[in-house]
């Protein structure tokens, strides 16, 4: 179904069409066989045991003769390699390190030739948050496995999938919310919210649908969530639940938002770390990112005083292994645990805020589905004005449509927004060393 189609429909018909559409979710993400080592106790913090490394290293070493078999990238560098004698720790003596941008110049060379999985590989687009979404193949058995581990994350609250839950869904879920912010999925009992359409003149109809839901769990970006409860307060509005949790992810959680989140909601903040690639999966509820061996394993390549470049060979997807990948984020530590780090140093990027008031915390959607770009920020001169700086490829530059990019940016933000496309050479970083995606000058005025 075209997402035209959907928007022009009623109400009720879209939560039959979000019912319908989640009920074949739920079954690609949950139906069907996975590898008895990941039906086990795969709960987060818990006391990593001698027999979870032993399952690791059988899985990696599957995973490296499979890559030496199947995998153009690989044959070579594996030509010599004696699988069934790899440890854990040979890995940075046997491959080099794998970064994005060389990930980027040939993804297919990283897709499984296995006739196992011929015609049956699924796509899923990175959301490139400095404007370079890249094509990501896996397998089902990888995305069941990776839904185990979201799972076993909730069961730490009494929480599961199908609990009542509200999802802020960055997506256009109407053209308008009106009186009305909330849409259904009835099969897995799932609340959407829009997380374009937060502003003073909806927070109250945002609140009131939250009340009568009462979800048992909350997934949310930060953003999304902090900025619905600062207005919530300024408004003098009250929440009548209290969720078991509330789910963060793809944005950098800061100190000040899960206490904001947690004593506004009486609730904990559980918050994720991974990426569509599935190199990485780590939870935190406010001490420390627990990382499970049977879903990765993890390398720390140190930059200054407890920095690391977080390198990381994903377990799970043989349809598009990715050995050694350095993901382009660091992260703190301050011991030397194995499996899990202190914080992400993440991105932290502005919010744009639209003429009718709302407020935008993610622009990263807007650039999925767009080819040709290197590398892009976008800047909020104005409030009726955005710029967005472009690095095009010199690849596939030919590619490049700034007609669907301005359409998307405007269908995220607001129609009142001119958006400028600026084509430039080179994107600084800001004065510590950091990249904002999403500049705001409307905040420093």
């Amino acid at each position: 179904m075209s997402n035209a189609i959907y928007l022009a429909m009623p109400r009720q018909l879209q939560n039959l069409a979000l019912t319908a559409y989640g009920k074949n979710l739920y079954r690609q993400r949950f139906v069907g066989d996975i590898p008895a080592n990941y039906q086990t106790d795969l709960i987060p913090f818990r006391t990593i045991r001698p027999i979870d490394l032993q399952h690791q290293q059988q899985r990696l070493q599957q995973l490296i003769q499979h890559c030496k078999d199947y995998v153009p990238y690989y044959r070579n560098l594996l030509r010599n390699v004696s699988t069934d004698k790899i440890a854990t720790g040979d890995l940075s003596n046997m491959l080099p390190i794998l970064t994005k941008a060389e990930l980027k110049k040939d993804p297919e060379l990283f897709i499984s030739t296995s006739p196992e999985f011929k015609d049956k590989l699924r796509s899923a687009n990175t959301s490139g948050s400095s404007g370079t979404p890249l094509s990501v193949k896996y397998t089902d058995e990888a995305r069941r496995i990776n839904y185990r581990f979201y799972e076993q994350a909730l069961a730490l609250f009494d929480c599961n999938y199908r609990s009542k839950s509200t999802t802020f869904a960055g997506r256009i879920l109407y053209k308008s919310p009106g009186k009305h912010p909330d849409r259904y999925d009835s099969y897995n009992n799932t609340q959407y919210l829009s997380s374009y359409f937060i502003s003073d003149d909806t927070i109250a109809s945002y609140v009131d649908a939250l009340n009568r839901w009462a979800p048992n769990f909350i997934d949310s970006y930060p953003s999304a969530i902090v900025e619905l409860l600062k207005l919530a307060k300024q408004n003098q509005l009250k929440f009548t639940f209290s969720p078991k949790c509330v789910l963060t992810s793809s944005e950098t959680l800061t100190t000040d938002a899960r206490q904001l989140i947690e004593s506004t909601l009486n609730t904990t903040v559980i918050d994720h770390y991974g990426c569509t690639e599935m190199a990485i999966n780590a939870v935190s509820v406010g001490k420390y990112y627990f990382s499970d061996p049977l879903f990765s394993i993890l390398e720390f390549e140190h930059q200054f005083d407890n920095s690391y470049e977080l390198i990381t060979t994903g377990l799970l997807n043989f349809g598009m292994p990715l050995l050694r990948y350095k993901i382009g984020d660091l992260v703190e530590r301050s011991s030397d645990i194995a499996h899990g780090f202190d914080a992400i140093d993440g991105r932290t990027d502005d919010v744009i805020v639209t003429p009718e008031g709302k407020r935008v915390g993610r622009m990263d959607p807007a650039f999925k589905g767009i080819d040709g770009i290197e590398f892009a920020q976008i800047i909020q001169e104005k409030i009726d004005l955005i710029d967005v700086k472009i690095i095009l490829s010199p690849n596939t530059q030919h590619l490049f449509k700034p007609e669907l990019l301005i359409e998307n940016i405007k269908e995220r933000t607001s129609r009142k927004i001119n958006v400028n496309i600026d084509y430039v050479n080179e994107i600084k970083k800001g004065a510590n060393g950091k990249f904002k995606s999403v500049i705001s000058k409307m905040q420093s005025s």
